[in-house]
């Protein structure tokens, strides 16, 4: 182990990273943010969430860099940071 992977900076920043993988409702927001872009309505309608908890949940996916953020007017749109990366560590799990 490299002597940077053992940094507490490090350990903090992967246990957010997967403590925000360890939610089915982010799993489901994760899924469909792998086939496109989408705005919190389409996230809502998606999954069948409220507002306010459709919001919580893509706040701490944005928070661990999960999911990042364009604003457009006054909607705002969810992606995932990196999409390749995310896939290859989903596919890892399955």
């Amino acid at each position: 182990m490299a002597k940077n992977e053992a940094d507490p900076k490090n350990a903090k920043r992967r246990a957010k990273f997967f403590k925000a993988l360890g939610d089915e409702s982010r799993q489901r927001m994760i899924s469909l943010l792998a086939v496109k872009e989408l705005c919190v309505c389409e996230v809502i309608s998606a999954l069948e969430m409220t507002q306010p908890t459709t919001s919580h949940h893509l706040g701490i996916l944005e928070e661990a860099n999960i999911v990042e953020t364009r604003k457009d007017g006054k909607w705002v749109f969810y992606s995932l940071a990196d999409k390749e990366k995310i896939k290859q560590i989903l596919q890892l799990v399955e």
